[in-house]
């Protein structure tokens, strides 16, 4: 399987005597969530059952429709609406989000702004760890994508292939990842927390539009990235330090480094 490597920010700092352990602690952070969200459901009350029974049955109920829907959308599939899809695909491309992140927390570093910092950190967290969650499903069902012309209900279970990889969708998990983080981090402004979660949805709708994806793909992708970025958000809620990203590489800057497996 062919590994990109993007190093993506170098930050020429004073180093404090803390960084290491800071850095290191934001690094452990990711392996204590995720086990954290992976267990929640034995934490869960009435209330949080009932709201996964009904997102389940949603999924479920679109998968019925799977092949009606998609061939509607194929049928009044326009210019217009190839052109929304061309605008909104890049914010679910993880070979954008990543850099569009580091950016921010670049601009939160420059200017001295540790909510900045904090959401494009509480950010690439949440993108990570749905993109694992995402991609296990993935191979654990291997669904035909409706672009193969297949029927909407052919599986073909576990394996490590890199083919079929249809449910749940990609792109509209690591959009809506984010996205709710943005949105939870600035909800008090009037218009972030609605364009967020536009951009996110529009993203969605992209996949569909494009043939890539089913409707039940995509609502489940950003059931995903919805659960994952809020409790990333809430698991974080007093005690996350945003001063660096990942390990000095060699005592005289921070960098980035991020590598994804396509």
């Amino acid at each position: 399987m062919p590994k990109i490597v993007f190093l993506l920010l170098a930050l020429f700092a004073p180093i404090y005597a803390q960084s290491d352990n800071l850095n290191l602690d934001y690094l452990k952070g990711y392996i204590s969530d995720t086990k954290a969200l992976i267990t929640s459901p034995s934490h869960w009350d009435n209330s949080d059952w009932i709201k996964a029974s009904l997102f389940t049955g949603i999924t479920a109920g679109l998968y019925a429709y799977d092949g009606d829907i998609q061939g509607w959308v194929q049928k009044n599939r326009s210019d217009t609406s190839d052109g929304i899809s061309r605008f909104a695909k890049p914010f679910g491309d993880r070979r954008y989000a990543v850099p569009i992140i580091c950016g921010f927390y670049l601009y939160g570093h420059c200017l001295e702004n540790e909510k900045a910092k904090r959401t494009a950190l509480l950010s690439l967290e949440s993108l990570v760890i749905s993109n694992l969650f995402t991609e296990t499903i993935k191979h654990a069902g291997h669904r035909h994508r409706p672009n193969t012309m297949d029927s909407y209900n052919k599986w073909d279970g576990p394996s490590f292939s890199a083919s079929n990889l249809s449910f749940p969708s990609g792109h509209t998990s690591s959009a809506f990842a984010i996205a709710t983080v943005i949105a939870s981090e600035y909800e008090d402004a009037p218009l972030i927390p609605t364009l967020s979660y536009a951009v996110a949805t529009l993203t969605g709708l992209s996949r569909i539009n494009d043939n890539a994806h089913w409707a039940s793909d995509v609502f489940f992708g950003a059931g995903i990235g919805y659960f994952v970025g809020k409790a990333i958000v809430n698991l974080h809620s007093d005690k996350i330090n945003s001063s660096h990203i990942l390990p000095i590489i060699n005592g005289q800057y921070v960098a980035l480094l991020a590598v994804y497996d396509f």
